[in-house]
């Protein structure tokens, strides 16, 4: 926000303001319930605007849930979670738009890894949905291709019953799998997250393979898929944006007392408590700890593909909205913008501050065949490892889609 204000080829004498609700979620399920709400969508009784757009993510089926409420507003919604096929239902989701790439490659490139490690015995860990399944399907092709063999798949039920019926089958044949790779891919929301978090206190010593969305930390502060040996994530390519590492490094909560997510970067980094009334609010928070943070290391902190997305995500909103008021320069001046219509974010095409372009346009949306690689060991307490030691274009000849750092890998993991 603050490096679209400053800049003064976009948006010219005009501010985007944007407005936090730490709980959008209890708030529809409040008024649902409720026999009688003051809460209309987009209506206001006193002098404010309306929303032009609002930003739901990263769980998916709490945006699948508001959108109803946003269409009869006509309010659009942009989805900053990872790609979610069931939203991109056009009929269903008329005015919700994903600014996550498509996965077209992922398994690709999962497979190549496997085969440039020499692993080719490796097991499977998906969801039972849409998401997992068409996954496992692109995984069995590219490995029959590659002469990778499956040790064995688990379809973790979404089925809260069954789930607890099976779970000590999911871990009893992880156990006996004489596998050291075991591949995780699926919906995150589902009991396949829950049953990671289970996992933790067990001695599980696999090394898991995974994509982005799972490259998560827990409510106590643990990584996901914490391994004693290691987990490998491939994230979405993209470039470096200037000045996010100097920003991370010198920021703090107390002047963007507004901004809930910061809140929530020092509580996970710091282990800094959040009050009850009032989300933004810190405690607690040691002063060798906050000195730490202030001199780690640039290279260990870079954006996360969720993060990537919101950044894309509010740089689209601008562009569009810019191109809108060059075009109706006449009704901005005389509505100061109290009933903007604005829906043309759609079919915006630029090129962000770090250089790569984004297309909006959802019928020719881009696709990712991009990959960084990254190794993730978890050293408690509070204390971690992440370093880049590949990356896979599909960009490229089969025998160089894959490179990798070897020096990183045989120091950070001594996994060749």
């Amino acid at each position: 926000m603050e490096e679209i204000n400053r800049n003064p080829h976009i948006l010219p004498n005009i501010s985007l303001l944007v407005d936090i609700n730490c709980d959008l979620f209890a708030g529809h399920i409040k008024t649902v319930l409720s026999s009688r709400s003051e809460d209309f969508p987009n209506y206001y009784c006193t002098k404010q605007r309306r929303y032009l757009i609002v930003f739901t993510g990263p769980l998916w089926r709490i945006s699948a849930i508001l959108a109803p409420r946003l269409y009869i507003s006509r309010t659009p919604e942009l989805y900053y979670g990872h790609f979610q096929p069931l939203l991109n239902a056009h009929e269903q989701f008329p005015d919700l738009y994903q600014i996550a790439p498509k996965d077209t490659s992922l398994a690709l490139a999962m497979v190549s890894l496997m085969v440039y490690l020499r692993w080719n015995w490796v097991g499977v860990i998906i969801s039972d949905e849409d998401r997992g399944i068409q996954f496992l399907s692109e995984l069995r092709e590219e490995m029959q291709r590659n002469v990778v063999c499956l040790a064995f798949v688990t379809i973790i039920s979404t089925d809260t019953m069954l789930y607890f019926k099976m779970f000590t089958k999911y871990y009893n044949k992880l156990m006996m799998s004489s596998a050291k790779a075991v591949i995780v891919n699926g919906d995150k929301e589902s009991h396949l997250k829950f049953n990671f978090i289970l996992w933790q206190s067990l001695d599980i010593r696999k090394i898991w393979v995974s994509e982005s969305q799972f490259d998560m930390i827990t409510v106590k502060g643990d990584f996901l898929l914490n391994s004693p040996h290691g987990t490998l994530i491939l994230s979405h390519q993209h470039s470096e944006i200037s000045g996010f590492k100097q920003f991370l490094q010198t920021v703090h909560p107390l002047n963007y007392s507004n901004e809930i997510s910061l809140a929530k970067l020092w509580w996970t980094y710091f282990k800094c408590s959040l009050t009850s009334s009032n989300c933004n609010k810190l405690k607690n928070c040691p002063t060798e700890i906050v000195l730490k943070w202030l001199l780690r290391t640039p290279s260990e902190m870079s954006m996360s593909d969720t993060t990537y997305n919101v950044y894309n995500a509010i740089f689209a909103v601008a562009h569009s909205l810019h191109e809108v008021l060059l075009q109706q320069v006449d009704i901005w001046s005389e509505n100061a913008g109290k009933e903007l219509e604005f829906d043309s974010w759609k079919n915006i095409q630029f090129v962000n501050p770090a250089g790569d372009l984004m297309n909006m346009n959802q019928k020719v949306k881009l696709n990712t065949e991009e990959y960084d690689i990254f190794y993730i060991m978890d050293f408690p307490p509070n204390f971690g490892l992440k370093m880049k030691i590949g990356k896979f274009s599909r960009h490229f000849p089969n025998y160089q889609q894959l490179y990798m750092f070897d020096e990183m890998i045989e120091w950070a993991t001594g996994i060749r």
